[in-house]
């Protein structure tokens, strides 16, 4: 058993939010069915979120969120319900509490927060990361592929 960390937008701009929804379903149950565990941060109401379910609801074995307890204002806009927490004490150490409680990484999208999980996992802590081609408008520069892996949502269910 791994952790899968799941890492991408909370909200997205300039593409269908039904369709990528759908899109999500998908990933998320095949990762269900692996018996793996997955770990994120969502936001109330957003992408992450629906993935944190879709995964329980495929019967997925756990979910851990990795948050600032710390800070009190977490708790109006991020779901807490979903998994048990992680606390990273505050937002400038999120992505180092994230990399260590992850073995690999599943990437469903570039937002900055993403960026900064991609960056902290090639960097402290080295994880494959495995960035999904169907959230994507266009590769990392080459520079800064090195534990990147670009694949295709039917891929997964070849790692898994």
């Amino acid at each position: 058993m791994i952790k899968i960390g799941i890492i991408g937008p909370n909200k997205i701009y300039g593409a269908n939010i039904d369709e990528r929804k759908r899109l999500i379903d998908n990933i998320a149950e095949i990762i269900a069915k692996s018996n793996n565990e997955i770990v994120l941060t969502a936001d109330k109401e957003s992408l992450l979120e629906h993935f944190g379910k879709k995964y329980v609801e495929f019967g997925g074995k756990k979910v851990w969120l990795v948050i600032p307890t710390q800070e009190e204002s977490h708790k109006d806009y991020l779901n807490i319900e979903i998994g048990e927490i992680i606390d990273c004490r505050d937002w400038d150490i999120q992505a180092n509490e994230f990399n260590r409680q992850c073995d690999i990484f599943i990437c469903i999208g570039f937002a900055w927060g993403a960026m900064k999980e991609i960056a902290c996992a090639q960097y402290f802590n080295k994880k494959k990361i495995y960035i999904l081609k169907e959230f994507i408008s266009a590769e990392l520069p080459r520079e800064l592929n090195f534990l990147v892996e670009y694949i295709n949502i039917k891929d997964l269910k070849k790692i898994f």
